[in-house]
């Protein structure tokens, strides 16, 4: 469930302490992780259907 905060925070570069920067790393190595991430990379910059004029 605190998965999208750690990208956030390595993301935005935030500095943690080891524990923290010990539990960021320990989320990002999760296969499931490794598989969001990669899917997420491969998605499309813009989505038809979601682009609409107002």
């Amino acid at each position: 469930m605190y998965a999208p905060v750690v990208t956030r925070l390595i993301t935005y570069d935030v500095k943690l302490d080891h524990r923290c920067r010990a539990y960021c790393d320990t989320v990002m190595a999760m296969p499931e992780m490794i598989d969001w991430c990669e899917a997420a990379r491969r998605e499309p910059l813009e989505i038809d259907e979601l682009e609409a004029e107002f």
